[in-house]
């Protein structure tokens, strides 16, 4: 069998980067689960970059809202993120509980960061 080299795992890295174009953040309005969608923003809008140095393993995709954001409704308390290929319905990618903790917005002034960080490792 034949193993996938360093190359091959770029372009796994590219394709993702490329194709998996929306993420989603979810509340923690159910526990014990990664929550209710609040929102999925696709990579297009300005408050949602790739922040990984290029030919980096671990992907890293940020999101920056604010309670004064027109699709944020506070108070709100975001637990999880989750990225798709298409802007509405759909099977989750890759999905994760919040590193930093629960990330809560209560006023418009409020603002929150999420990183949402995806491992494709070169395997030997």
């Amino acid at each position: 069998m034949a193993a996938v080299t360093s190359s091959g795992y770029q372009d796994i890295r590219d394709h993702i980067e490329a194709t998996w174009t929306y993420i989603e953040l979810r509340d923690a309005s159910v526990a014990g689960t990664g929550g209710a969608p609040v929102v999925r923003l696709p990579l297009s809008d300005p408050r949602v970059d790739w922040i990984h140095s290029g030919g980096a393993q671990a992907l890293q995709l940020r999101v920056v809202l604010t309670g004064s954001d027109s699709d944020i409704t506070e108070p709100v308390t975001l637990r999880s993120s989750a990225i798709y290929k298409v802007g509405t319905g759909g099977s989750a990618l890759s999905a994760e509980t919040l590193v930093e903790g629960d990330a809560t917005i209560n006023a418009p002034a409020d603002s929150v960061t999420i990183t949402h960080t995806l491992e494709v490792p070169d395997i030997p």
